[in-house]
Parts: C-alpha cells; structure tokens; sequence
C-alpha cells in the first residue's frame, strides 16, 4: 500500500517543524513517499525561504532522503510562486503554484488572510470577484507553459476563504468557465493536479482544493491527479487523505499518480491508504 504525501513544509519557511521531526512523524504514521516543498525564495513573501535558508533546506532533506526510515522514499521538492523561477535540476519535482495577483504593477498575496484578500478584492478589484477570478486562473493556466513545474499547487486557492459560499457558489457557471478553461490547458501541457487539505488543517475549509465540480473537470476530462496534504505542521501530515480518496473515487478517478525514483507513475487508487 502506498501513503504518500509530496507538499510538505518545514520551519525552514512557514512551517512549525524541523525536517527529522517531519520525516519521524512520517515514519511514525506509516507514510512509503515523503516529499518536501519548501517555499521557494519570493522577495515579497516572509513566509518564503531566503537563499541562505533554501541551502540549509536542501541540505537537510538531501541528508534524510539518503538515508530514509525503512520502507520509505523521500524526495527533494519545492514550491515555486508562479512569478518567480527556481532551477528545476536542483530539485527532484516543483509544485507551481498562484499565491499573488497582480494589477496596476501590484502584487498582492490572495491566501495571507481573510482581511487583507477581501481589501484586494475591494481596492484592487473594485469587488468584483469576477474580475479577480477570471486574472487568477488565467494565471493559472499560463502554468501550462512552466516547463519546470509538475504538480498544479490546490488550482482553487482563490476560494481558500469560500467555504461558506459569501463571495461565489462552488458551481457558478461563470467561476466554472474559467476554471476549465485553465485545466484543459493544464491537461494538455500534462501537468499534475493535487488535492490539497492544507486549508482544512488551518480551519479555512472544511474540504480539499479542489472543489467537487472542479475535481470533477479534472476527471472528466483526463487529468492527472495525487493527493498532498500542504502539510505546515506534523501533526497534520495525514489529514484528510480518506476524506480525499473517497472524493477522486466518486468523481471517478480509477488511478492516482505517486512518485518513484523513475519519477511520477499512475497507480491504482486502491493502493493508496490514508
């Protein structure tokens, strides 16, 4: 059985723990795959790491992934904000993702707070979220053409704040259109689209990115699909992945990818566990 997690933080960015208490906690909960993400460095993002920081991290990770916990194989990743590269060979996979929007030669964070995302939405975008949505997944879908990324960091972050519906429904038509416009590219770029709980662990969400009708875009029209946790602290390592598992099964997912030291392979969703 596989139990896999490949978004995971650490107190190198804006995590709570060191990489040993990660990769312990890892072994302790049974995990065969563990890979790290750390924030790649980001000049307006504290909770990024700095270049000295970036070494240290993956020194670390590189000390533990030769030699793992038996039974287990730890990988050597990062996260990279979609305006600012990160040099793929230093690293065994890149999840890409869309943390800030830009307007007006302004780049602002969409996931700091719920405060300082409704002060975007009604300065920078006159509280049209329309607006807001359709400049966040363009910036999505123009992921299709990072060559350096593999994994589609939680494609909805825009609803991180959303659970109860207050800025729009999970199946608006329009939020909807968007949204498929940037998977279809996605999928065809070939890229991976995780599940992420990140946000249930932090009490924003009470279910994984995506939501249920973009999951079910992402099946219906072939994409790839892993599940992560966005783990920031390790009590949480394994939060949600049933939850997760049960959800791709309903929408129709019959394989899940996972990574090798062949690199991402599909794998029956039956032989994942959470």
């Amino acid at each position: 059985m596989i139990k896999s997690n490949l978004h995971t933080h650490s107190y190198y960015d804006d995590g709570k723990d060191s990489i040993d208490e990660m990769v312990q906690t890892a072994a302790d909960k049974g995990f065969t795959v563990l890979g790290f993400s750390g924030h790649a460095y980001n000049p307006i993002d504290d909770g990024s790491m700095t270049p000295e920081k970036t070494e240290a991290y993956r020194q670390d990770v590189l000390r533990c992934k030769k030699n793992p916990p038996s039974g287990m194989e730890i990988f050597l990743g990062i996260e990279e904000d979609s305006m600012n590269p990160v040099n793929p060979d230093d690293y065994d996979y890149v999840i890409g993702s869309v943390h800030f929007l830009k307007k007006d030669g302004q780049a602002s964070p969409i996931d700091y707070s719920k405060e300082r995302f409704e002060k975007m939405l009604a300065e920078e975008w006159n509280n049209d979220i329309y607006a807001m949505s359709e400049a966040y997944y363009q910036a999505i879908k123009a992921q299709a053409h990072n060559d350096r990324m593999q994994i589609v960091g939680h494609i909805d972050l825009i609803a991180k704040y959303n659970d109860d519906e207050k800025y729009f429904r999970f199946d608006d038509p329009k939020i909807l259109a968007m949204a498929k416009e940037a998977v279809i590219a996605l999928i065809e770029a070939g890229k991976i689209f995780e599940m992420n709980t990140g946000a249930i662990s932090r009490g924003y969400r009470s279910s994984a990115y995506p939501s249920d009708p973009i999951l079910d875009l992402i099946c219906q029209n072939g994409g790839k699909l892993l599940i992560n946790t966005d783990c920031h602290n390790r009590e949480y390592l394994d939060l949600g992945i049933n939850e997760c598992l049960d959800r791709a099964r309903k929408a129709g997912f019959k394989e899940l990818y996972t990574l090798t030291r062949d690199g991402f392979v599909p794998v029956s969703i039956d032989e994942f566990q959470g």
